[in-house]
């Protein structure tokens, strides 16, 4: 009992429809790995610039506290949290009564 010529090629194609699932779905979970790469690239990459300007910022407010300027105003104009320019206060004075 010899298969017809379509039932081979039906065969012949079985391999290949199983290759393209698995090349399908291997595309989509690499795609889904770069993304998620991506994004955790850019959460590092904007951890770091933020360091980068809270570092640039903490000067400054030293400067501001150290020539009396009210910590609202130090807040509003360099983007730092009150909690922050209050722990900056409280480290110069703290640095001021060891002196």
């Amino acid at each position: 009992m010899n298969p017809s010529y379509d039932e081979a090629e039906q065969v012949l194609k079985l391999p290949n429809s199983y290759f393209d699932r698995g090349f399908k779905r291997g595309k989509e979970e690499g795609r889904e790995e770069g993304i998620e790469i991506g994004v955790e690239k850019g959460r590092e990459e904007g951890r770091e610039e933020e360091r980068k300007e809270l570092l640039q910022t903490i000067p400054i407010a030293i400067k501001m506290l150290l020539a009396g300027m009210e910590l609202q105003l130090i807040v509003e104009k360099t983007g730092l949290s009150q909690t922050e320019v209050e722990k900056i206060k409280q480290q110069l004075e703290t640095k001021q009564d060891k002196y």
